[in-house]
């Protein structure tokens, strides 16, 4: 089963990045082999690039409500003719997806994204996920509140975020294995 990872942050010295790694181990655990594109460094992946691909991962923070802006120029660029346009949806590059998970983290709490709207996960399940297969799902992972947790919630987190990837990872290979 194929997968790949869009990863957006500017820090290799980060939290992300343990979130990064936990993704990868976790998809690696449940039987896939990503790809990773990380976006705050290149562009990022084209169609052809997602061709065949089952699961997408997004790895990033969540800065001031919404995605970071490297995340939001891929969206706007490789997925901007089938959201805005009118590409046919049978040549989106995430036409072969069947799953979708966010790996986010939050300074604020629960509450305050949620007053805020929550935009940058309304994006992933009202508009991103309608580009991938018919009854595709999005998993959101996310930790709020990321500057006042204590190191052992941090860890805690990291355990969910290999978990939530594996489990989402076998049961797409398995899938794949009973068809």
């Amino acid at each position: 089963m194929r997968s790949a990872v869009l990863q957006c942050h500017p820090l290799r010295e980060s939290y992300n990045e343990a979130l990064l790694d936990h993704t990868l181990a976790g998809l690696r655990a449940g039987g896939s082999d990503p790809d990773l594109f990380r976006l705050a460094e290149a562009p990022g992946p084209t169609g052809s690039d997602l061709d065949g691909v089952e699961l997408v991962a997004f790895v990033h923070p969540i800065w001031w409500g919404g995605h970071p802006a490297p995340l939001l120029g891929w969206v706007q660029t490789q997925l901007g003719p089938w959201i805005d346009g009118d590409a046919a949806m049978a040549s989106s590059p995430l036409h072969t997806v069947r799953q979708l998970l966010s790996v986010c983290s939050h300074g604020s709490s629960r509450l305050i994204n949620r007053l805020q709207g929550a935009p940058a996960r309304k994006l992933m399940d009202r508009t991103v996920v309608d580009l991938c297969t018919p009854n595709a799902g999005h998993q959101w992972t996310a930790l709020y509140k990321l500057d006042r947790l204590e190191p052992s919630d941090l860890d805690e987190f990291l355990e969910i975020v290999e978990a939530d990837a594996r489990r989402l990872a076998e049961g797409l290979t398995s899938a794949v294995g009973a068809s």
